[in-house]
């Protein structure tokens, strides 16, 4: 764009005209460190996160790692047993560790299984997993969310944050981690 002196101050009352008739782009908020929280009506997510609670019958300090090209949340299960009920619904046991730091607890939780998926690995044929309804915590946001049970043992985070938990809750900025822990969230 060409810059002349003549069009200065038209220009200006323009840009001012452009501010005042549309909104922003971002809600106000009541103060700027939850603006450093959220992005219009979702949270700002970092590539890991800290999932604090389970179902909230316990506190975790588990790190989760935000992949928004997973399609289902996975969770960090030991010990998984299938049973199906005389009623026909299926349910599962499994053991989880409230830490990986070696300072949490064995918890064992039972659950009814939602569903059943195929995933495909890296190696080998697709691993099919029941699929359980959990609530997390990530610093004060209560998620209700599904996850598929596995080993994931191999991989440092406990907790995988797929799309069906993301689409309608976060932003994510894969530069940055635990910008949740920064924030003072309410929901």
């Amino acid at each position: 764009m060409l810059y002349s002196p003549k069009l200065r101050h038209g220009m200006a009352a323009a840009g001012l005209t452009l501010l005042l008739a549309y909104p922003p782009f971002s809600q106000p908020s009541s103060s700027p460190h939850d603006q450093q929280c959220r992005v219009g009506d979702r949270y700002l997510f970092g590539y890991l996160e800290t999932v604090t609670g389970i179902d909230n019958q316990f506190d975790t300090q588990l790190t989760a790692l935000v992949d928004s090209g997973s399609t289902t949340s996975s969770m960090d299960a030991r010990d998984i047993t299938v049973r199906r009920m005389p009623n026909g619904t299926d349910w599962v046991r499994f053991t989880l560790l409230t830490d990986r730091d070696g300072q949490g607890k064995e918890v064992t939780l039972v659950k009814p299984i939602e569903r059943f998926i195929n995933v495909i690995t890296h190696s080998g044929p697709p691993d099919r997993r029941p699929v359980i309804e959990a609530t997390i915590e990530l610093n004060n946001i209560n998620v209700t969310t599904e996850f598929s049970l596995t080993s994931r043992a191999q991989f440092p985070q406990s907790i995988l944050l797929g799309r069906n938990t993301l689409d309608e809750l976060a932003v994510i900025d894969t530069s940055r981690n635990f910008l949740l822990d920064q924030c003072l969230v309410s929901r």
